[in-house]
């Protein structure tokens, strides 16, 4: 089954919207309880408002497109096949830590796939306030306005990783995690699906992280693309066409890579050596 174009852009400023308001009508309400989360992420953590927020964000999201299938980050199972059936791909609360300690950044993304590709990505940010999103070969915009990734600031940006990434290289094979770049200045703020977006803008140099899943990054790598910046999956690449043998699929780490193309394109080839 297809989604005609002129649709596609409807959608994406439809889920933008029933992001922003989901969000911000449960966020100030909820004193959700926090639970560790069974993951080999340490400190990872789940909360009461994830759960409810995908409950939410499920439902929105069946009455804008009621023959498509659903993939939540919570309650998630590998499938093997997605079929001819569009799929929303969603993570209800990207950056629960954050959330949990009060630190104002983390969002939500949502990704619809369409025979395998993603053809709408869309991440909130709701520290900023922020609506990113894109559309396949229609560009991307952040707050309605047209968005391309900005090499010159990307020039001097710092770069952003996850705590997966620095605890890689504390370990025994960090020599051969040694590209050129490495003197760049780095920073951990703790929302995935955020920081492709500010990868895609320029904000960040780069953005890697050794431990997204494909909720993670399903929005993200779409953003990127249609900025103009670039997407590598190391563990999965290429993450789309989504197939029954994807990693990406049965849930496994990516470790996703995006921001400056040639820089992505100097990871690509220098983090698989060896």
């Amino acid at each position: 089954m297809t989604v005609a174009q002129d649709q596609q852009r409807a959608l994406a400023t439809a889920v933008g919207e029933l992001l922003r308001d989901s969000l911000r009508d449960i966020i100030p309400k909820a004193r959700g309880q926090v639970s560790a989360k069974e993951t080999q992420v340490a400190g990872d953590v789940v909360t009461d408002t994830d759960f409810a927020l995908q409950e939410t964000l499920q439902a929105g999201l069946r009455r804008l497109l009621p023959e498509a299938g659903f993939i939540g980050e919570e309650g998630f199972e590998a499938m093997q096949v997605l079929g001819d059936q569009p799929h929303w791909i969603v993570d209800p609360l990207d950056g629960t830590l954050n959330y949990a300690c009060d630190l104002p950044f983390f969002g939500a993304s949502i990704a619809l796939i369409v025979e395998g590709m993603p053809v709408v990505g869309v991440v909130y940010d709701y520290g900023a306030d922020t609506v990113f999103e894109a559309v396949a070969g229609q560009g991307a915009r952040c707050n309605g306005a047209g968005m391309l990734w900005d090499a010159a600031m990307a020039q001097r940006s710092p770069i952003g990783i996850s705590s997966g990434f620095l605890a890689l290289m504390k370990g025994p094979e960090a020599a051969r995690y040694n590209p050129d770049w490495l003197g760049s200045r780095f920073r951990i703020f703790g929302s995935q699906a955020v920081q492709l977006c500010w990868a895609a803008a320029g904000r960040l140099r780069l953005n890697i992280n050794v431990e997204a899943k494909l909720w993670d990054d399903a929005a993200g790598i779409l953003i990127c693309q249609e900025a103009g910046a670039d997407y590598a999956a190391l563990a999965a690449d290429p993450v789309y066409p989504l197939s029954p043998s994807s990693p990406a699929l049965a849930g496994q780490s990516l470790f996703s890579i995006s921001g400056a193309p040639e820089l992505v394109d100097l990871c690509r080839r220098d983090f698989v050596k060896g």
